[in-house]
């Protein structure tokens, strides 16, 4: 049993994702799978013990639980800190913050501690975008909004005689189309929110990182780099899935502690 590795569960909104961790390997090299919740048993059967990051129903967390009895393994479900890695959260009742978003914030205290920054904004661009502000150990707050999808949808299903069938673009223009125009609006306002995040955080400091994962995260990046307006957003850091890093930090410490 010893000699199997971790399995990490990201369970989001839209999608199920998974790495194996080893103690001691490096957290931010792992590799990212995508599975369903039919193929969660097999892969208990190769894991040492189970670390869970859910966002869905208690039903799911229960079932992935019951799973980990099963097979004889322990199972480990994360739950946001008030600090935790020397990070202290802002949120007056830690509880009301998603352990996903939680888990992104030790992700880039994680992949900060491999460079020469103290200071990061983390953004999960995913069903829901959600960016958060660290400053010296400190998380100073952040910003939860729709994600692209959800944010063309929005405008569709609240409006009469507005729809959209116009393929996302990573260069921001003026439609010329209803379609293009709901596309290009959603595009803008995500755009314009990771202009701000680094507005604001160059009032608190003048270097920092940015990381930033999920399903939009190429697209925002991608047209930051074609805007005119982007000085502020430098030190741009893709990062496949911050959340199974977070998950990867607290089991590499809880095996640290135990080896």
């Amino acid at each position: 049993m010893l000699d199997r590795p971790s399995l990490l569960l990201d369970i989001g909104n839209s999608s199920i994702k998974y790495a194996w961790y080893t103690f001691p390997e490096e957290i931010a090299d792992l590799r990212i799978f995508r599975t369903s919740l039919d193929s969660i048993e097999a892969l208990l059967e190769q894991a040492a013990n189970c670390w869970l990051c859910s966002v869905v129903n208690e039903e799911t967390s229960l079932f992935i639980a019951a799973l980990c009895g099963k097979a004889k393994i322990p199972f480990h479900q994360t739950r946001t800190q008030a600090v935790q890695f020397d990070i202290s959260n802002a949120y007056a009742q830690p509880q009301n913050m998603g352990a996903d978003r939680w888990m992104v914030i030790l992700a880039g205290a994680a992949l900060r501690d491999r460079g020469e920054q103290t200071n990061f904004i983390v953004i999960d661009a995913g069903t829901a975008i959600t960016c958060d502000f660290v400053v010296a150990n400190k998380h100073l707050g952040g910003w939860i909004a729709p994600g692209l999808s959800m944010a063309r949808t929005a405008v569709v299903s609240q409006t009469k005689r507005v729809f959209d069938q116009g393929q996302l673009l990573d260069t921001l223009t003026l439609g010329n189309d209803t379609p293009i125009c709901v596309a290009q609006g959603a595009l803008a306002q995500l755009s314009g929110m990771l202009l701000q995040a680094c507005n604001i955080m160059q009032s608190y400091c003048s270097k920092y990182e940015l990381y930033i994962s999920g399903g939009d995260a190429r697209v925002l990046i991608s047209t930051l780099a074609k805007s005119e307006n982007n000085s502020a957003c430098v030190n741009i850091n893709y990062v496949e899935n911050l959340v199974l890093i977070g998950l990867a930090k607290i089991a590499h410490q809880n095996m640290a502690k135990n080896d």
